[in-house]
């Protein structure tokens, strides 16, 4: 019996509330009449609109202007679409409000905005509507600007510039920020106070592990206020990039007539790899030569082979002793010393000058000769060959074979760039190229060395260059 009564007054009410817009003549309801919204947001609603009266018409919405900055603290702007709209009798339609909400409103507080929805032909005919809006804080109350790598390489030291803004106009006070991640050194934890709008700078320094494993690693960053509530909250990943660094050391013990030779290997990369090791024992000194661990004999050189996971260490040796054989050491000696005195092949750049003519100006016509020969027995790549040609001198249109790459104006002079790509073994190329000077020259002019680059199999870059030269200026035909 009470519900039945409860809802009998309900309909009653809502009839008579009817009744009483229809006399108005319209009907404005809000299809939402409240909004949560933040700082600086926008809060849209949608408004109902129904003509009660019996001839057509056309409604507007329209406010006071005192609602709106800077006699607010709440509302920038409103936006009303449509402008107007024209309904028959009985008709309904909607206009969409928006309120643009100010950046510095006040936070965790109730606005109500009051509107009039109102007739263009007669003003008798309006009604108030009011919409309201609640601001809350901004789950994100602090931004997070980290500047974090993509990739990182295992063992350097990084240092990690971490910026957190206070988005809002309120200070915030006894935040708590942590940082974690997936490695261990990547971790800290901190408290701080933020003035309204305050931007913050925090910098973490950090050296992951060698041995830590490559592959994606998370980093959170979070912050709570007093009430362990999220107000701001940021989440990456990085790579830590694949390492295979071997390092090898070698030790002798040297005794009389007796040699201890220790190799060990060890993985400071993190990854499991796998590097042989290699010593050379001919088939003489292997009679004299005790190995631990036992390893294997292939064209004449002592083989160890083992995987090695991260941070640990494979160890061999071998001992040669001579003492029953006296001479037989000596001869061995003598082979090792020879050894040691072989010319190791490399890459050789020569750069020669020979004068062509000479004016009675004393002007002179030089012929620049350079020579590189891949003396390795592996093939080279990348090789450039670049030369400098001092302001003294101009080149002339006549090169030999192969013309410059590249032609470059500095400040000491010319440089020429010739791209040679690749050199097999023992290969060689000549470049020359014709100058003359272009100021009369006396006594003794200094020409720079030549300069040849190249990648070896192994990715490493290296540079060689060709002596300097020094060009005297006397009747003789041949300079180098």
């Amino acid at each position: 019996m009470k519900t039945r009564f409860a809802i009998t007054i309900f309909l009653a009410l809502i009839l008579f509330s009817s009744m009483a817009l229809a006399q108005s003549g319209v009907l404005a309801v809000p299809i939402d009449d409240s909004h949560e919204a933040e700082a600086g947001d926008v809060a849209t609603f949608n408004i109902n609109i129904t003509n009660m009266q019996d001839e057509r018409d056309i409604y507007r919405i329209t406010y006071n202007e005192l609602i709106l900055y800077p006699f607010s603290d709440f509302l920038r702007n409103i936006i009303i679409t449509p402008d107007q709209l024209r309904l028959d009798p009985g008709e309904s339609g909607i206009l969409s409000v928006t309120l643009k909400i100010m950046e510095t409103a006040l936070q965790e507080k109730n606005y109500e905005t009051i509107l009039t929805v109102s007739s263009l032909t007669n003003r008798k005919v309006s009604q108030d509507v009011s919409l309201k809006t609640y601001l809350v804080s901004p789950t994100d109350a602090v931004l997070i600007f980290p500047e974090i790598p993509d990739e990182i390489n295992p063992g350097e030291e990084y240092k990690i510039k971490i910026r957190f803004k206070n988005r809002g106009n309120a200070p915030l006070n006894n935040y708590e920020i942590l940082i974690s991640s997936d490695i261990p050194q990547l971790h800290k934890n901190f408290i701080a106070d933020f003035a309204p709008k305050e931007e913050i700078i925090e910098t973490i320094t950090f050296q992951p592990s060698k041995n830590i494993a490559p592959g994606d690693y998370v980093v959170n960053i979070k912050v709570y206020d007093s009430k362990s509530k999220t107000r701001g909250s940021y989440s990456s990943a990085f790579t830590l990039v694949r390492s295979e660094n071997m390092e090898e050391k070698k030790n002798e013990d040297r005794g009389f007539l007796s040699k201890t030779t220790t190799l060990t290997i060890t993985n400071e990369g993190n990854t499991i790899s796998t590097k042989p090791i290699e010593s050379e024992i001919n088939f003489f000194k292997r009679l004299f030569t005790k190995p631990e661990p036992e390893p294997i004999v292939k064209d004449g050189k002592y083989l160890w082979e083992k995987e090695i996971s991260p941070g640990e260490s494979f160890t061999v040796s071998y001992t040669t002793n001579y003492r029953p054989i006296f001479y037989g050491l000596i001869i061995i000696i003598l082979s090792v010393i020879g050894m040691n005195y072989l010319i190791d092949r490399t890459v050789i750049i020569k750069k020669r000058i020979f004068k062509v003519k000479r004016t009675p100006e004393g002007l002179s016509e030089l012929k620049v000769l350079i020579h590189v020969k891949n003396g390795k027995s592996e093939e080279i790549t990348g090789v450039r060959i670049m030369d400098v040609l001092p302001n003294t001198m101009e080149p002339t249109d006549e090169f030999g074979t192969l013309k410059p790459t590249t032609v470059q104006q500095g400040t000491k002079g010319k440089r020429f760039i010739w791209e040679i790509g690749r050199l097999a073994p023992q290969e060689e190329r000549i470049l020359s190229y014709r100058v003359k000077s272009k100021v009369k020259l006396i006594g003794e002019t200094k020409l720079p060395p030549a300069i040849v680059q190249f990648t070896t199999l192994k990715g490493k870059v290296i540079s060689e260059r060709s002596t300097g030269l020094s060009l005297e200026h006397t009747p003789r035909n041949h300079y180098q």
